[in-house]
């Protein structure tokens, strides 16, 4: 009887195997992603879904490659080199000016920038006004610090050259730079800013992390760190954007939960830069702009359209439309799990 029994419950379950439809596996499951500055908060969400196996446990095999700034990496998907990139925003909407489609599909977080002011330099500072004639650190020439150092400075009618801009990267890199005397100020990401701010090498001028911050900045808050591709890798594969939104959404909800702790067990030792606690100050600085569903909020997007807009000539004389440049479609199927 006991034999029988288990033949029974053997054949139940096949029958309902069978019955069930099958989770369909992603087209491409070996993906490259680019980011310019893995170990910073700014993409704390990306390396979460990494060190803790949700891409794994979603069938993808994800290799994250990480540059010096988000304008190399950008540079990466759109030679091929990548599929997809871990970045700002903005970058879909200036590339799709250029005649280049990308599109956003999941949200890590709200514009999380600071522009500080090194120790010694800039003591009169007024506004933006100010830096001209200056040498202004920005992780990479192109990068969403150097498109915050052009919106200030067309807020105090100056443009772009009117400021000597040096890539220093991020972490500690950009930490030398402002040390060592190569900058006047520097526009980063965390924790570098907090460290720097700590030890008293700089005074933050002009911040994003907070939603004060931001409007004084942009006048609201801006989507920012969001993965990317090609709207036509997009398009033809649905199923690997869906597994990696499902990653990256399950990363940012067991971020929601966790302690300041647990997130500094889960990144690699070499991430807190040597300060752990400067590395928990900057997290909790940061808490509030890391998104909660991935959504990109469409309010948020067209004001980054008409920011962009603002500071670039090329965004201005093209004809670009929002569903073109980021959609919710993946974000809004992730499973309630």
């Amino acid at each position: 009887m006991r034999r029988v029994h288990a033949l029974l419950c053997l054949a139940v379950s096949l029958v309902l195997a069978l019955a069930l439809p099958a989770e369909a596996a992603p087209e491409k499951p070996r993906l490259r992603i680019a980011v310019g500055g893995k170990a910073t908060l700014y993409y704390l969400p990306l390396t979460l879904a990494e060190r803790l196996g949700y891409f794994r446990d979603e069938g993808l095999d994800v290799e994250v490659i990480d540059f010096p700034g988000g304008a190399k990496a950008l540079q990466a998907v759109i030679g091929g080199s990548a599929d997809i990139v871990s970045g700002g925003f903005e970058h879909t909407i200036q590339m799709h000016a250029k005649g280049q489609k990308l599109q956003a599909f999941v949200l890590q977080g709200n514009a999380a920038l600071a522009l500080g002011l090194v120790k010694g330099r800039l003591d009169g500072y007024q506004g933006p006004k100010d830096l001209a004639g200056r040498r202004v650190g920005v992780t990479a020439p192109g990068s969403s610090t150097h498109t915050l150092l052009n919106h200030l400075l067309a807020s105090a009618q100056l443009k772009p050259g009117d400021v000597a801009v040096v890539g220093v990267g991020t972490g500690a890199t950009a930490v030398a730079a402002a040390r060592g005397g190569q900058i006047d100020a520097i526009v980063n990401v965390e924790p570098a800013m907090v460290m720097l701010e700590r030890a008293g090498d700089i005074r933050i001028a002009h911040e994003t992390f907070s939603e004060a911050g931001s409007r004084l900045v942009y006048g609201g808050v801006l989507p920012s760190a969001c993965l990317y591709a090609k709207i036509d890798f997009v398009r033809a594969n649905p199923l690997t954007v869906q597994a990696l939104t499902n990653a990256m959404v399950r990363a940012l909800r067991w971020l929601q939960a966790a302690s300041n702790e647990d997130v500094l067990k889960a990144i690699p030792p070499e991430y807190a830069l040597g300060d752990r606690t400067a590395y928990l100050a900057a997290l909790t600085r940061l808490r509030g702009v890391y998104s909660k569903d991935g959504v990109i909020p469409p309010a948020g997007a067209e004001l980054s359209l008409r920011i962009t807009a603002q500071d670039d000539a090329a965004v201005r004389a093209a004809s670009i439309a929002l569903d073109q440049i980021y959609t919710n479609a993946f974000a809004q199927k992730v499973p309630a799990r």
